[in-house]
């Protein structure tokens, strides 16, 4: 099992920022050998998870990923539901905003819609992270699944930037506000310069399946910004949860002082 944890390592390199990467760079990346990378990516190439363009050495995801997606969508057509409430999103609060699932034990970003205004912040689209230091990840762990945040509250937690949360104490009483209030903020614990706000969505089993937030530059964050902002995240994070066929839990609807869905869509 290790093996694969290891293999699939090298799959979550490969994002809109960085979607093509050399052998040199996957090893240091991963921290595994030359030869042990180099055999990996020999049977993703051989099974269609990654491939070369012509006279390159270097790799890009291959046209497997692309069918397991469309399988996915299939199954569960997410995104497009999720871009709409993002872009709408973005509109309204003029910064970035973002949507992110949860993903085994990171989160990945599906949805992203850039703001309006001229200073910005920017979002990668496809990234998988840990939870701890984003507005998305915090509070996809204040409302989880019991697993995702048993490992999202355990050490060793990275840090960003000087302001992450490392400490799995500090962390778990971190989390527990956010549960308690129904949104995250995540000051500048990812980003020096960004604070991000996040509100969760829901799936079938009043869970959450991911969440919503906001990036703004820390320069342009008060707290009339945030009390607005948080109110159109939790108006969005309703819309999410009823197009992904999820149930608001009765916690979240007393956290939010938002009674918004009828009492047939929520859990409890």
């Amino acid at each position: 099992m290790r093996t694969v944890s290891k293999a699939l390592k090298i799959l979550d390199l490969f994002t809109e920022d960085a979607p093509v990467l050399g052998l040199a760079e996957i090893a240091a990346l991963t921290g595994l050998d030359r030869a042990t990378c180099h055999r990996m990516l020999k049977v993703f190439e051989e099974h269609g998870y990654v491939t070369r363009p012509l006279g390159s050495k270097k790799y890009t995801l291959g046209a497997t990923v692309l069918r397991l997606a469309r399988t996915r969508e299939f199954i569960s057509p997410a995104t497009p539901a999720l871009q709409a409430i993002v872009d709408a999103l973005a509109q309204k609060t003029t910064e970035t905003c973002h949507a992110s699932l949860i993903a085994g034990q990171q989160i990945a970003t599906v949805a992203v819609k850039d703001g309006t205004r001229s200073n910005r912040v920017h979002v990668g689209f496809g990234a998988r992270i840990s939870p701890h230091a984003t507005a998305t990840g915090l509070i996809c762990l204040a409302y989880g699944n019991p697993d995702f945040v048993e490992h999202g509250l355990t050490e060793p937690l990275p840090a960003y930037t000087p302001s992450t949360t490392t400490d799995a104490k500090a962390l778990q009483t971190l989390v527990s506000t956010f549960r308690k209030q129904g949104f995250s903020v995540a000051d500048r614990s990812f980003d020096s310069d960004v604070i991000g706000v996040g509100v969760p969505f829901f799936g079938a089993d009043a869970m959450a399946a991911g969440a919503l937030a906001t990036a703004t530059p820390a320069s342009r964050m008060d707290d009339a910004t945030l009390r607005c902002t948080v109110e159109l995240l939790i108006e969005a994070a309703f819309e999410a949860t009823s197009a992904l066929g999820g149930r608001i839990p009765e916690e979240f609807l007393r956290s939010t002082a938002v009674n918004r869905f009828p009492k047939s869509q929520a859990a409890g």
